[in-house]
């Protein structure tokens, strides 16, 4: 089984899926692909690297971290079809796994668009994104170990150029992944919308 996690920007997969990705690596090929290095931005000089170093902590064995410009993907649309479409052909995921397609952030929704445009014989989930969906509906519940949840803090924690940022908390992360456990009897969990569910 190929699983194909998309982001806009770096952290993106890791705050939304992470728990996700490192509990399907045990039995699944699993890619990250994202498109803009934010390197730009004032503050993130080095936020590359950190990604990098995220994805060492969670055993992805292949990333694309790409030089799309920040908050203007929407420009680029064509573009980021074309890559997708290659990366269609190279990798054929079973199951892709985006920004919810309801999101105010016009990057997370154009590369989310553009996303269903391309992999429409494949399956979708959309992650939870608690600071750009106002009204997150989920329909998946994944429950993650401590080991597999404290995967996904380690790699959040590689983020120093994001801590600045009101929602990159720790703490409230692990307080909605209770929360998301609870709502399935479990200790921690994951949140998801099926957007399309293709068995073979």
């Amino acid at each position: 089984m190929n699983i194909l996690f998309v982001g806009a920007h770096p952290d993106d997969v890791e705050m939304g899926a992470s728990g996700l990705l490192v509990k399907m690596s045990e039995k699944a090929e699993c890619r990250v692909l994202v498109f803009s290095d934010c390197e730009e931005q004032p503050g993130n000089q080095g936020i590359s690297q950190e990604f990098q170093n995220a994805m060492s902590i969670l055993g992805v064995k292949e990333s694309k971290l790409l030089n799309f410009p920040n908050t203007r993907l929407p420009e680029k649309n064509n573009e980021i079809r074309q890559v997708l479409e290659e990366t269609k052909k190279e990798f054929n995921p079973d199951i892709v796994v985006i920004h919810d397609i309801d999101t105010l952030h016009q990057d997370h929704r154009t590369v989310s668009e553009e996303c269903l445009r391309v992999f429409r014989n494949s399956s979708v989930l959309m992650y939870e994104d608690m600071k750009s969906v106002e009204n997150f509906k989920p329909n998946l519940i994944v429950s993650l170990t401590p080991e597999q949840f404290n995967k996904k803090l380690q790699a959040l924690d590689c983020y120093k150029t994001q801590e600045r940022r009101y929602y990159y908390d720790l703490e409230t992360i692990k307080s909605l992944a209770r929360v998301r456990g609870k709502q399935m009897n479990a200790e921690i969990g994951e949140a998801y919308k099926i957007h399309r569910f293709i068995y073979r």
